[in-house]
């Protein structure tokens, strides 16, 4: 089965933080966001191919770290093509088959054969998850022999099951084949296909996050923090520091007596003596004062912006 994940978007959502990291290579207790999907696809994918389009030298580095070793082509673009376009632009590497694509923003542990054996030269096949919030992200509704009968906005009502996609899905080798030229999105190709009968969902055990925006981010690594915080073996953390449900990333620093609470220091960032930092992420070559004390920020080389509220996403 050929495998490609999808790591070539602009990140819009994710900005400013994105402006400094790509989004697929924000750190997550030592390892880029875009592992997990990446390793997912690599057990079962023979070729994998990852798009790229900025900061295209980061998530190539990511990519190594994730699977070291392991042989990855890298499909470039100048220009952004789209989902269904970096598809059909990186049809070269595949072979016959169906492949098999994951999202790189995504962070999750997931059985993905059943995606694997639901594929068909002709369909897409989705993966889903039960929804755990359909006012926050659209949701996709199957008919009883699993085809896909509608994909709802983010608080829409409907009839059946609400599901949610995860990111991966499997193209059959002829929907592979008739993709349109780039650019172009998959949202198209779907309608098509679900017009037709050709779209359909198979549910995957396992758990699914996502990382859209900073403040998504933030939540995620707190979340999977242990209470007594997490600093990587080659961050500097001087005596006295608290973390509480925080981290302290690669090549980062906490001066003494520092007190992180629902905080991620990362990517470089420094923080002098005494800072008290309360549900932020610290990012980049940002060096703060000591004393320094901060909020519900998102705190940058370029300055400080308040951290919104979670932005609600849709498939």
């Amino acid at each position: 089965m050929n495998g490609m994940l999808l790591a070539a978007g602009h990140g819009r959502r994710m900005e400013p933080l994105s402006s400094v990291v790509a989004k697929p290579v924000l750190d997550v207790l030592g390892e880029p966001l875009l592992a997990t999907a990446l390793r997912q696809l690599a057990a079962w994918c023979e070729p994998l191919v990852v798009n790229l389009h900025r900061h295209p030298r980061q998530i190539a580095a990511a990519v190594r770290q994730a699977l070291p070793g392991r042989r990855v082509r890298f499909s470039w673009e100048p220009d952004l093509l789209g989902g269904a376009g970096g598809l059909a632009a990186a049809r070269r590497w595949f072979r016959p088959g169906p492949l098999l694509v994951g999202n790189a923003d995504t962070f999750s542990r997931l059985d993905l054969s059943p995606l694997r054996a639901a594929a068909d030269p002709d369909t897409i096949v989705l993966g889903l998850v039960p929804h755990p919030d359909p006012a926050a992200w659209s949701a996709v509704r199957l008919a009883a022999d699993g085809r896909v009968t509608s994909i709802l906005p983010a608080g829409a009502s409907g009839e059946g099951e609400p599901f949610l996609f995860t990111g991966f899905q499997v193209l059959g080798a002829g929907v592979v084949a008739t993709l349109p030229p780039p650019p172009g999105e998959m949202a198209p190709v779907w309608r098509r296909l679900r017009e037709s009968g050709r779209l359909r969902g198979a549910v995957l055990s396992g758990w699914w996050r996502e990382a859209g925006d900073p403040e998504a981010y933030r939540h995620l690594v707190v979340s999977s923090t242990p209470a007594s915080g997490w600093r990587h073996p080659d961050a500097t953390v001087g005596p006295g520091v608290e973390l509480i449900r925080s981290t302290v990333g690669r090549g980062c620093a906490a001066g003494a007596g520092c007190l992180l609470r629902d905080s991620v220091v990362t990517a470089g960032a420094i923080l002098g003596d005494g800072c008290e930092i309360e549900r932020c992420v610290v990012a980049g070559g940002v060096r703060l004062p000591g004393g320094t004390r901060e909020s519900d920020a998102l705190l940058l080389p370029r300055g400080r912006f308040p951290l919104p509220p979670a932005v609600k996403a849709s498939t």
